[in-house]
């Protein structure tokens, strides 16, 4: 009886057997499955770690880049800075410059005005000291020959009455 019961047992177990193989089959694919995708999952996440350490390096050289962009454009703009400064005081300078030859120029037109003006009174006084000079040698002219004349007349004078004593 016992093995009645051990035979008709044997195909139950078969299949009980065979179930559990089949369990075990597919945990162990599942399992393998879980395995596989995790082992993707991690080379992806892997990848993405290389790709986000790159792109790190990456920005931390244009940072740097940057930086020295940034460095070399405060310098231009100090030097442009200071050019403009420079200009702006040669400006200033060339301004205060033509300004004062403004003043020179009115200063030597006010002289020349006034240098015009006393040529103009020294003239006017030589025609008049000339006039008066012209003037004093005609009287001194008529004087002489009204004196030479009185001498003559009086030299005649004197002739005349030593010719009458």
């Amino acid at each position: 009886m016992l093995q009645e019961h051990d035979i008709r047992r044997c195909p139950l177990m078969t299949w009980i057997e065979m179930s559990a193989a089949g369990a075990v089959i597919a945990f162990s694919l599942l399992v393998w499955q879980t395995i596989v995708t995790l082992q993707a999952f991690r080379q992806s996440l892997e990848r993405i770690e290389s790709a986000v350490l790159q792109t790190r390096l990456q920005l931390e050289e244009t940072a740097e880049h940057a930086a020295e962009l940034l460095a070399s454009a405060r310098e231009l703009t100090e030097a442009a800075a200071d050019r403009v400064r420079t200009v702006q005081e040669a400006f200033s300078a060339v301004d205060k410059v033509s300004r004062t030859l403004d003043e020179g120029a009115d200063a030597i037109g006010k002289a020349s005005a006034l240098l015009v003006d006393s040529v103009l009174q020294v003239q006017q006084a030589v025609h008049t000291r000339q006039n008066r000079i012209a003037d004093a040698a005609e009287w001194g002219a008529a004087g002489i020959g009204l004196w030479k004349r009185w001498q003559s007349s009086r030299s005649k004078e004197d002739v005349a009455g030593s010719e009458a004593e």
